[in-house]
């Protein structure tokens, strides 16, 4: 590994990383950081993106795990694994990424639907930034960036859940940044419109297939936000980006 990766000594965590946006932010991060964690549900998905990493740049260590992030117990032994292979006080970065969405009216959708949906984009922020938190604090430094979307701002029919968990998510990282605060740790959101993912081509097939090639890229997503993450100066704690096609 190169004196200038070690130097940094930092480990970044992006959640739901198998794909998407959180795949290409961890192939991003992966030039500026000594350690990269990907995680997914899917465990093909994780070998996949570790070697994808590997082959673009060997410098880097990469710990793909297979994680759950709505279930407490998983994600703390995606942590405490972390912590073993690269040492707690490089715990510098946390991508909040993972999602899921079910287009339905509220009439339509299950018990299970909701649960799944505040379990996974909210909730799993929640128990990542807990587990990761007290070593950003030992260290007196850190970044975590919440990626969010419009619907954490403006309701949209057939999408209650998402849009109660999103708005929770907007609430959370504001109420993070004035607890992170003294300690150094900068706390930001992305909202985002329309990006060309899968979790949008599942959610409206028919309008993905007509209106991709007006979205945002995942690789232009993930480039704003390994900005946020780096650039000191114009990213402060509290901070949001946002990012809504045309």
């Amino acid at each position: 590994m190169s004196t200038s990766k070690r130097s940094q000594n930092k480990t970044a965590i992006i959640t739901g990383s198998g794909r998407g946006i959180g795949k290409e932010t961890a192939i991003l991060l992966a030039g500026h950081v000594a350690n990269v964690v990907v995680c997914s549900r899917t465990g093909n998905e994780i070998n996949a993106v570790v070697k994808e990493i590997e082959e673009i740049d060997d410098q880097v260590n990469v710990l793909g795990v297979r994680c759950d992030v709505s279930i407490s117990s998983q994600v703390n032994s995606l942590v405490k694994s972390a912590l073993d292979e690269f040492g707690s006080g490089t715990m510098a970065i946390l991508v909040n990424n993972a999602g899921i969405v079910f287009n339905k009216k509220l009439i339509d959708t299950s018990e299970y639907e909701w649960d799944q949906t505040i379990n996974t984009n909210l909730k799993g922020a929640f128990l990542f930034t807990k587990a990761v938190l007290p070593y950003m604090i030992e260290r007196n430094s850190g970044v975590i960036i919440n990626v969010n979307s419009g619907a954490g701002k403006v309701g949209f029919s057939n999408l209650s859940s998402y849009c109660a968990s999103k708005f929770g998510l907007a609430g959370f990282a504001e109420s993070l940044a004035l607890e992170a605060d003294a300690y150094n740790i900068r706390v930001m959101t992305i909202f985002l419109g329309q990006v060309a993912t899968q979790m949008w081509q599942n959610y409206d097939s028919n309008y993905y297939e007509r209106n991709k090639n007006k979205m945002f890229t995942s690789e232009k997503v993930a480039a704003k936000i390994v900005e946020m993450i780096l650039d000191t100066k114009h990213y402060k704690n509290g901070d949001a980006a946002e990012m809504y096609s045309t």
